[in-house]
C-alpha cells in the first residue's frame, strides 16, 4: 500500500480508506477480472487445471525445503512443493 501511495502521489491514510472503507465493488471487480481472463484463455472450450506436487528432498541445497505435508509420501517430511498450471483447450480426455 505504501508503494502504491508513492506511485500515485496520495497519502497513506487515503490509500487505507480506499482499501478498507471505500465504495469499491470487490465482487464485481473479481468477476470482471475472471471474464477477461476467461476470454484470453479460451472461453467455454478451455479448462485451467492447477495442481500441487511435493518432492522429497534431503539436504539443504535446494530452495524452499521445509518440513511440510508431502502427498506423495503421505506424511510430513522434508520436501519441496511445486504448483503447476495446465491449460487445456478445445478437447480433453475424461
Amino acid at each position: 500500500m505504501l508503494r502504491m501511495g508513492e506511485v500515485n502521489e496520495v497519502d497513506h491514510q487515503a490509500m487505507q480508506h480506499m482499501l478498507t472503507s471505500g465504495a469499491i465493488d470487490w465482487h464485481g471487480f473479481g468477476a470482471q477480472i475472471a471474464r477477461e481472463a476467461d476470454a484470453l484463455l479460451g472461453g467455454d472450450k478451455a479448462t485451467l487445471i492447477i495442481d500441487e506436487s511435493g518432492f522429497a528432498k534431503k539436504g539443504e541445497a535446494s530452495a524452499g525445503i521445509a518440513r511440510q505435508w508431502n502427498g506423495r509420501l503421505g506424511k510430513v517430511d522434508n520436501c519441496q512443493v511445486g504448483v503447476f498450471a495446465n491449460l487445456c483447450r478445445d478437447s480433453m480426455a475424461s
